[in-house]
């Protein structure tokens, strides 16, 4: 049973209350006190965490600033396309295309520099590097010159040295040159060969050699020759075994017999060390050579003929001198280290079968006769 209501006691406010509190306006209410309390909460803490950088605020002012005139522009163009400048944009774009096309050739010419930059880095480094060697040589060079000149200089002091010790003597006579003149030994003169070597000289007596290699000739190539099959001819083995056991020789010169070409047969005059003539035996009145050889010379019928090898220039200038004022006349032909003097055969022989003769070559009556070669000077 329901307890009766006591009009004295005052409930009013928690009656309202309760009421609020059980009905749904109520309930929502208290919602939005409880979210707006924790948003204010939140609010101040972010407020609080984050300051705001100024500087940060007006660049993003400034950026808003033109992104809004853009747009504007824009809109007016949406708008009232009527009320743009055709023209100006034309010039606009017409500037702008020029800028791009200055920017592309700026671009062009800074890449082809960029490359001529990168071509010339790499001649400079070449350069550089040959440079460097060329100075690592010089400095060897510069070594080497430098050791050289110190041994000059030792050298030059031990010279100097020896000057010092060595008495004076007068200076020899001079000696006359006489002016060459090639020209053609006399008519009917025969030639006296003279060989210059090893600083001595070879008088040759080459018909002597030639007259008893021709009669040995002559001897083999009876007997080397088959008489069934004469057509052979002289059998070149057989001949060249024989003919090349052969030796000559006299007071000068060892005489070698030998086969050129598998057909003819030649000598080889090789010198007798020693046994040839010096300067000083050209000079002695009463040395082997003057007495045994040269005075038996007729410088009426011969003319000497000089092969001077490069090691015999001083001993041919003494006998050339020597010839000349005999009055014999004289002629000579420089020689290589490697010359040989050597000598046909008498008798034209020719080893194996017999070759045809080749025909004649004919005549020109009215050519001139051939000048006979200049053999002395």
């Amino acid at each position: 049973m329901r307890k009766p209501r006591d009009d004295g006691e005052d409930d009013g406010g928690l009656d309202s209350l309760l009421d609020t509190m059980t009905n749904v306006v109520g309930i929502l209410v208290l919602v939005l006190i409880v979210t707006q309390m924790s948003v204010a909460d939140v609010v101040t803490r972010i407020t609080t965490e984050n300051k705001i950088d100024e500087n940060a605020v007006q660049e993003l002012q400034k950026e808003l600033e033109q992104l809004q005139e853009q747009e504007s522009e824009l809109e007016q163009v949406l708008i009232n396309p009527d009320s743009v400048n055709i023209d100006r944009q034309r010039e606009e774009l017409r500037r702008q295309k020029e800028l791009l096309q200055r920017r592309k050739e700026l671009i062009k010419q800074r890449e082809k520099e960029k490359n001529e930059y990168s071509i010339k880095i790499e001649q400079d480094k070449k350069q550089a590097d040959q440079g460097q060697q060329q100075l690592e040589a010089a400095q060897n060079k510069r070594e080497e010159l430098e050791t050289l000149i110190t041994a000059s200089l030792q050298k030059k002091a031990t010279l100097e040295a020896k000057l010092a010790r060595t008495p004076k003597t007068e200076a020899p006579a001079d000696i006359e040159v006489s002016i060459p003149d090639p020209r053609p030994a006399p008519p009917g003169a025969k030639e006296l060969t003279v060989l210059c070597t090893g600083d001595e000289i070879f008088l040759v007596n080459f018909d002597a050699f030639r007259e008893t290699a021709k009669k040995r000739a002559m001897g083999l190539a009876i007997t080397t020759t088959s008489k069934r099959e004469p057509e052979k001819g002289i059998d070149v083995k057989k001949f060249t075994e024989r003919w090349e056991r052969m030796k000559d020789q006299d007071d000068f010169f060892d005489v070698e017999y030998y086969v050129q070409d598998e057909r003819f047969p030649r000598l080889r005059m090789k010198p007798r060390k020693g046994r040839g003539a010096s300067a000083a035996e050209l000079l002695n009145p009463r040395s082997r050579v003057r007495k045994a050889w040269l005075s038996q010379i007729d410088i009426t019928k011969y003319y000497a003929r000089f092969n001077v090898m490069p090691d015999s220039f001083a001993v041919y200038a003494v006998a050339r001198r020597f010839f000349t004022e005999s009055g014999m006349l004289s002629g000579w032909t420089p020689q290589s280290d490697s010359y040989e003097l050597t000598s046909w055969v008498p008798g034209g022989m020719e080893l194996g079968p017999p070759r045809p003769k080749p025909p004649p070559k004919p005549t020109d009556p009215n050519a001139p006769p051939p000048k006979p070669p200049n053999v002395i000077d």
